[in-house]
């Protein structure tokens, strides 16, 4: 039997090591951004390492996500980073991601907006500094750093020290494989829909948002453009041509096209559809 000062020291011992554990994962931020003149407080911090196996011309990346709302990883996990302004423009969450060495040895990083007051939706606004880190160490499981970006209409200062999400490839196809795969199956599906301007199919085969910047489009150009717009737009069998690579990490895919493009899907009530 074990004795009660033996039974209470044991949960003190278990309870200080579990607030141990907790304080060593949990993720740190102290971050200003400045955009036109406006200053705003970041309060989170979302890291991962991208692998860049979809052969984009950045490379592997640190990705360092700064914002003041929560950005999930299926959505910072993307190809590009243009899902991510996408979000964070829907979200209404203001934020910068810095795009860094992935083996902390150089100083080198591009920060770009994702969100701020004051950007035109659509606009781009990123500076590249050869130094911005003054400090910025990644392990195996975490990243930590002090970053200072100056170049109007941008202005970040920054620390951070946060765990490294993982965002593992789990399916990476080439040839027939990719091409009998769900992902581009509904990307094939998608593109016949839209150059035949079946709208209930399109909605079968995207995403909300996708659906959202269509009828958007549609809207700013009028139908007779808009209309003309989808004769130009390449067909299923078109696209099936130029299918290179697959890559997907676990809800989301990249269907990677020749030419460097890439169309991004994510999974929706289990079913895969083009965002």
């Amino acid at each position: 039997m074990t004795s009660r000062p033996l039974a209470l020291a044991a949960a003190i011992a278990c309870a200080l090591w579990s607030s141990g554990a907790r304080a060593e994962d949990a993720a740190q931020v102290d971050a200003t951004l400045r955009y036109n003149g406006q200053a705003l407080k970041l309060t989170k911090v979302l890291v991962l390492q991208n692998g860049n196996e979809e052969g984009l011309e950045d490379g592997p990346r640190l990705r360092v996500f700064l914002s003041d709302g929560d950005i999930p990883v299926t959505v910072a996990g993307a190809a590009g980073i243009l899902r991510a302004k996408t979000y964070a423009r829907d979200a209404h969450i203001n934020g910068v991601v810095i795009l860094a060495d992935p083996t902390g040895r150089s100083s080198d990083a591009t920060a770009s907006l994702l969100n701020a007051p004051g950007l035109e939706p659509g606009s781009f606004a990123s500076v590249t500094s050869t130094s911005a880190f003054a400090a910025l160490k990644v392990t195996a499981s975490r990243a930590s750093g002090s970053a200072s970006i100056d170049d109007a209409p941008l202005e970040l200062k920054a620390k951070f020290d946060a765990p490294l999400n993982p965002d593992p490839v789990t399916s990476d196809l080439k040839g027939k494989a990719a091409l009998g795969s769900a992902p581009v199956q509904a990307l094939i599906a998608f593109r016949d829909a839209l150059r035949k301007g079946d709208m209930a199919a399109v909605a079968k085969y995207a995403t909300a948002a996708r659906q959202k910047e269509i009828g958007d489009f549609r809207a700013k150009s009028g139908d007779a453009a808009f209309r003309e717009a989808l004769k130009q737009a390449p067909d299923g069998a078109s696209v099936t041509k130029t299918i290179k690579r697959l890559v997907v990490r676990g809800t989301t895919a990249s269907v990677v096209i020749e030419g460097g493009e890439v169309a991004e899907l994510v999974q929706e009530g289990g079913a895969w559809k083009v965002d």
